[in-house]
């Protein structure tokens, strides 16, 4: 949704969205332009699936992935997780791993290298990020 169609009221996540409803199938670079994998350590068995929330100042989705693990490399945005089903492990180059299961929150910081790694069968988060920054990694000048 929207900033303009909410008109400064509050929007309440619909809980169906957050349970993986009305989610849509994407490209694996769609759903996650920004620090594309330099390497995939382990491939997912499907594709992902997202759900926009809200666009505005930031963009908010839910995003739902079968178990992988990618290694990143300069990650291209701030990125708020807050994980629904599973859970997430990320490992900072030379750091001891971050492990974040449903119910958790992590903060991925622009600039971040290292390994994504979801487990759980689907995995599933809720992601925010500020969108001109999101928006400029996705679609980088040519």
């Amino acid at each position: 949704m929207q900033r303009k169609k909410l008109a400064g009221t509050p929007l309440r996540i619909d809980p169906i969205k957050l349970a993986g409803g009305d989610l849509h199938e994407v490209p694996f670079a769609v759903a996650n332009p920004a620090g594309n994998p330099r390497r995939i350590v382990v491939p997912t068995k499907r594709k992902p699936r997202v759900s926009v929330v809200f666009q505005g100042d930031v963009i908010v989705i839910v995003y739902e992935s079968s178990p992988g693990k990618v290694e990143l490399e300069d990650y291209g945005y701030d990125e708020y997780i807050h994980v629904l089903e599973g859970k997430l492990i990320v490992t900072a180059m030379g750091e001891a791993p971050v492990e974040t299961e449903a119910g958790g929150h992590v903060v991925l910081p622009k600039g971040f290298s290292g390994t994504w790694e979801m487990v759980g069968d689907p995995y599933r988060e809720l992601v925010a990020m500020e969108y001109e920054t999101w928006r400029a990694a996705e679609l980088p000048d040519s």
